[in-house]
């Protein structure tokens, strides 16, 4: 069946006035082997006097719901048009029902997707949407208010930081976010100032205790700008693994008639400014990692081998990469092997894909050596 739908969808708050069904399938995310193309938690609901029906409809809609998600997240929203023709049965290789609850007109339930990686690509090449489907790795939220009385953090409680974690909840995207968290001994342990002034070891120390790889630090902070005005500056920067400095995401200043005003918080200007910053850091991913199948680029790797299993295994990641094209075994010995790799899209690309999967290249000169981060 061919579907034209409007993809400005949007998610309505219901209320689970039903008995809850679990329903285990054997299909699950481990079993969709691109896990980019894979959506989860869809909420659908539909009526209909034959509950069969009603079923079907939930579904359908699911689909729609889904299809637009998995399009935010790969592509760039401002090339996404309102509609669109097209099979969405033919896209979806599986359905998952994670839970149902019905009444006697209602359906009520929780879908996962798993989409055909190859049909959706085809339709991304055929309504000219550039795309990517490399994630990153695992990044920091750290919001901190900067106010008068001094610095605010890794507090529940706090606005900011809760608005964050909202947020974070329901976020959809490429990017890998964690919010901060710490006991009392970590709390006590750094100090706000530290923060803002970026010094490294503390920052090392919140990625070592997130368990990610990098940081992004932000900042809420009231203050006095030029000319006399009040303002409520928002930044967003980005730190390395080593605690260094990579780039600032975002900047933004709101003026205010008094300084009172600007300590009274206004969450859902907060909330949009979130979601652009954001908005801002997800779309900067995808076009340093869109798929790019006319660029075929070539590199010579060295994998070292210390166990019996660390040559196949290497050989097995790299098979299973997206976007590899080519593998040419060029020598192997004792302690070591090479080869010789074609991959579609840049360097930076590949790095990026071998990152997700917890390993790093690292150059020696005109070479380089494939290491386990």
């Amino acid at each position: 069946m061919i579907f034209e739908f409007n993809l400005k969808l949007f998610f309505v708050k219901l209320l689970f006035l039903f008995i809850f069904q679990f329903e285990a399938l054997a299909s699950s995310k481990l079993d969709c082997k691109e896990k980019a193309f894979y959506v989860n938690n869809v909420i659908s609901e539909a009526k209909h006097q034959d509950l069969t029906k009603a079923k079907s409809k939930a579904e359908e809609k699911g689909r729609l719901i889904a299809f637009n998600q998995l399009l935010n997240r790969l592509t760039l929203r401002k090339q996404i048009k309102n509609s669109y023709k097209i099979d969405l049965n033919k896209m979806i290789n599986f359905i998952k029902i994670n839970n149902e609850a019905n009444s006697t007109n209602q359906f009520l339930g929780s879908f996962d997707f798993c989409f055909n990686r190859e049909e959706v690509v085809s339709f991304f090449k055929k309504e000219n949407l550039n795309f990517a489907e490399v994630f990153s790795l695992p990044i920091s939220i750290f919001p901190i208010y900067e106010g008068a009385s001094g610095y605010v953090f890794l507090d529940e409680k706090d606005t900011w930081y809760e608005l964050w974690k909202n947020f974070l909840n329901t976020n959809d995207s490429l990017l890998k976010f964690k919010l901060s968290t710490g006991n009392l001994s970590l709390k006590r342990s750094i100090r706000g100032k530290e923060i803002i002034s970026a010094n490294k070891n503390v920052l090392k120390k919140l990625i070592k205790n997130d368990l990610t790889k990098r940081i992004l630090v932000v900042i809420l902070e009231p203050k006095l700008g030029r000319f006399g005005k009040y303002q409520l500056k928002i930044s967003g920067k980005l730190y390395n693994e080593s605690g260094e400095f990579d780039q600032t995401i975002f900047s933004k200043s709101r003026n205010y008639e008094n300084f009172k005003s600007i300590t009274i918080l206004n969450k859902d200007l907060l909330l949009k400014d979130i979601s652009e910053l954001v908005y801002i850091f997800e779309e900067s991913w995808k076009k340093n990692n869109f798929f790019n199948e006319g660029l075929i680029t070539f590199v010579d790797v060295y994998i070292p081998i210390q166990k019996m299993q660390d040559w196949s295994n290497s050989l097995l990641l790299l098979n299973n990469l997206p976007y590899m094209k080519k593998i040419n075994i060029i020598g192997l010995k004792g302690d070591v092997g090479k080869v010789s790799l074609g991959f579609q899209g840049t360097n930076n690309t590949f790095f990026n894909i071998l990152n997700e999967k917890g390993y790093k290249l690292k150059q020696v000169n005109d070479e380089f050596i494939l290491i386990k981060k």
